[in-house]
């Protein structure tokens, strides 16, 4: 049968206009009522964070998830999208928690460590789902978080805004890890011991980071094995470090006449603790001295160490 071009065309625009027509007519006659729906429903898209938020207050929220109402929903801004794309990803089943109570619930089990068992207990889950739904959640917004709250910092911005390290205006930041307990991981016990700290006696993970003076994170090191030791994973990080602390062209013609200024020329320093010692040979690490055999240290020395973990406070305070 031939075809008629015209009589296609025609027939389209009519149908367009009857859509149209209809779309218009339907709006005018349920819009309220649609828009009331709609409401409705952004009113329970999150009803487990708000059914804390109604009992607990803005205080509650900080006290599980160590962030303000205010600040969560900060935070949300930034994954939201990626949420909810994770979210309608795949063929599977949708999930019935929406994105924001799994970020709530990921966030609190981040400040609160405990078994998954006791995790689910809380919020009426089972254990299998639960830690699936978490582990889904932190895939998403980790990356996220990192690019948006991680960079590195300059001697210059530190500089231009005032805020260099009082004792030792030549380090661009401090460094120390953070063990994070975890269950005991499944395996050979050859494989186990790895995980195990001598010095916590538990089973977990250990995350380094660097902390500028004026309290940014500016490098965060992935999860070690808690027997792996703390100056083994700095200089593992040779990919961050040496770049991080190397001085720029213009900061190279500033008078450097700090410690270790001689052995590492381009580089500015970190502060660092006891651990680190032996750090030198390859970074420009400043750590409190150590109390030599059969012997003391004078005034001078104590008031250094006593500078150098002053410093340091700033990232303690960040793994809290």
């Amino acid at each position: 049968m031939p075809i008629n071009a015209n009589a296609v065309l025609n027939r389209l625009q009519d149908q367009t206009i009857r859509d149209r027509s209809y779309l218009e007519a339907s709006f005018t006659t349920n819009g309220e009522a649609a828009r009331a729906a709609n409401e409705s429903d952004e009113a329970a898209a999150h009803p487990i964070m708000d059914k804390f938020i109604t009992d607990l207050g803005s205080e509650g929220i900080r006290t599980l998830t160590n962030f303000t109402v205010t600040e969560f929903e900060t935070l949300w801004s930034f994954v939201d999208t990626a949420m909810q794309s994770a979210w309608m990803e795949g063929r599977d089943r949708r999930s019935p928690t929406s994105p924001k109570d799994a970020m709530f619930m990921a966030l609190t089990v981040l400040k609160h460590f405990s078994s998954w068992e006791k995790h689910t207990a809380d919020y009426g889950f089972k254990a299998p789902t639960f830690e699936k739904l978490i582990t889904r959640v932190l895939s998403v917004i980790e990356p996220i978080f990192y690019r948006r709250f991680i960079t590195p910092v300059t001697m210059a911005e530190l500089t231009q805004t005032g805020q260099r390290f009082a004792h030792f205006p030549y380090a661009l930041y401090a460094v120390d890890v953070k063990f994070q307990p975890s269950n005991r991981p499944a395996g050979r016990f050859a494989e186990q011991k790895h995980y195990f700290s001598g010095k916590y006696h538990l089973y977990g993970y250990k995350i380094e980071a660097a902390m500028s003076p004026d309290g940014r994170c500016v490098a965060m090191s992935t999860a070690d094995p808690g027997s792996v030791h703390d100056l083994t994973i700095m200089n593992s990080r040779k990919h961050v470090h040496p770049v991080n602390l190397a001085k720029s062209a213009s900061e190279s013609l500033v008078p450097d006449h700090g410690e270790q200024a001689a052995l590492h020329r381009g580089s500015w320093a970190c502060l660092v603790d006891m651990g680190y010692i032996g750090i030198s040979h390859s970074l420009r690490g400043i750590h409190p001295k150590r109390l030599p055999a059969h012997g003391s240290l004078d005034a001078s020395d104590l008031e250094r160490n006593a500078n150098v973990s002053s410093h340091r406070v700033i990232v303690e305070n960040f793994f809290g």
